[in-house]
């Protein structure tokens, strides 16, 4: 039995072995091909007014190129934009948002794995409630509070 066991197990063992270094390119492979699939994403960038008493938001986001314009949301309703990252990564957007007693100013698109996740890669979604600004973690299935408002 034990012969028979040298004989099994270590070409088995020298085989696997032989094969390791491919099997780390292919993982390592399949990494990259993935990120090539986001790489060139669109994304999609909602700010939602689910603030209570029918009060308005202001909304204002920009980027370093872009400076998408004041918006005022009356409630349930949301502006959105679209873009594609740019090459280096560096893509930033930023918003200031106010309502009648408060104000607050966020990131809301930024090269992130984290964020990437809580957007699905895809869908990135701010929520203004009556105590702050929310990420819908679209991954995790809740609302996380990012940026309480600051008294006016």
């Amino acid at each position: 039995m034990v012969t028979f066991l040298k004989q099994v197990v270590s070409p088995l063992f020298l085989l696997a072995i032989i094969n390791l270094p491919f099997l780390f390119a292919t993982l390592n492979y399949s990494h990259s091909e993935e990120r090539s699939l986001y790489e060139f994403n669109k994304w999609h960038v909602y700010v939602t007014n689910s603030l209570s008493n029918n009060e308005f938001l202001s909304v204002h986001c920009e980027s370093k190129d872009d400076d998408l314009g004041l918006q005022n949301l009356p409630p349930t309703t949301n502006f959105t934009w679209s873009f594609r990252e740019n090459l280096f990564e560096t893509t930033l957007f930023w918003c200031d948002v106010s309502k009648d007693d408060a104000s607050a100013s966020l990131k809301v698109f930024w090269h992130d794995a984290l964020l990437f996740y809580k957007c699905l890669w895809s869908n990135c979604i701010y929520v203004a409630k009556d105590d702050g600004i929310y990420i819908k973690n679209l991954d995790r299935q809740i609302d996380e509070l990012v940026q309480q408002w600051n008294p006016v």
